[in-house]
């Protein structure tokens, strides 16, 4: 088991890739601490591990709001007396042009993908320092990367987590925290599917024709499966990648290699 009796901590883990890292985390031993805001959803996680129930507590929080972050690191604090791992995955995605882009949809893409990251390490930063070890994983995207049309708003979000995590990573190689981000390219979740069906329906074409666009942007001609970025977060949870930090894992498929 390669993060037993880890202390992880987890956001955005109802769906998605959050979903499947939780459950691939408990497969390998660790003890989480899992969060998101949709509690339902949340509970559905919980029920799907098989195996490590007895180590894994959830809470609902939304990264937008500090207090609700903040309680959720010191609960893990008292509970277990320090963090290992903090994967900080919450994030949402709003498309449009930006002419017609709403502000409250812009608000709620720095709220959640950049205030919320910056919340998540802010209230746990304190204690990677006086522990003196751990990693934080944050989740940025393809969309740091690149541009997209119609993304010009959440590119922007993603550009930022990217570069907090760079900047943190030189914050805290002193104290022996690594800092690493994930970039995932197009992968076969909720978040994309609502995405995709957003396109289609401003352009006035076909789900399948907009998938089919984003599964030919990558040079593997397929989405990914939430399972295989999972897998990149693991290797950065790990002494695996003890050399690895500031650096950005892109999991896209090709997509940046064009």
């Amino acid at each position: 088991m390669r993060v037993k009796d880890k202390i992880v901590v987890l956001t955005g883990a109802a769906s998605g890739i959050g979903r499947a890292t939780a459950l691939l985390f408990a497969q390998e031993g660790a003890i989480q601490v899992l969060s998101d805001i949709d509690e339902d959803e949340l509970k559905k996680t919980y029920d799907l591990i098989e195996e490590g129930k007895d180590r894994t507590i959830f809470m609902k929080v939304d990264v937008r709001k500090p207090e609700e972050v903040r309680n959720m690191i010191e609960t893990t604090i008292e509970k277990y007396g320090r963090i290992d791992v903090l994967i900080v995955n919450a994030g949402v995605v709003r498309v449009g042009s930006v002419e017609n882009f709403p502000d409250d949809d812009y608000d709620l893409l720095i709220d959640v993908n950049i205030k919320g990251t910056h919340y998540t390490c802010k209230y746990a930063v304190p204690y990677f320092k006086i522990q003196k070890f751990g990693s934080i994983i944050t989740l940025a995207s393809v969309a740091a990367h690149i541009g997209q049309v119609a993304h010009a708003n959440y590119c922007s979000t993603k550009a930022a987590v990217l570069g907090y995590t760079r900047a943190l990573a030189l914050d805290l190689a002193p104290y022996n925290v690594r800092v690493n981000s994930v970039s995932p390219g197009a992968t076969d979740t909720p978040m994309l599917q609502s995405d995709v069906a957003k396109q289609a329906k401003d352009r006035g074409v076909s789900y399948e024709e907009v998938r089919k666009e984003f599964e030919q942007e990558g040079v593997l001609g397929r989405w990914a499966k939430p399972e295989e970025i999972a897998t990149g977060i693991l290797f950065l949870a790990t002494e695996e990648s003890s050399y690895m930090t500031g650096a950005d894992l892109r999991l896209d498929g090709g997509w940046t290699t064009q």
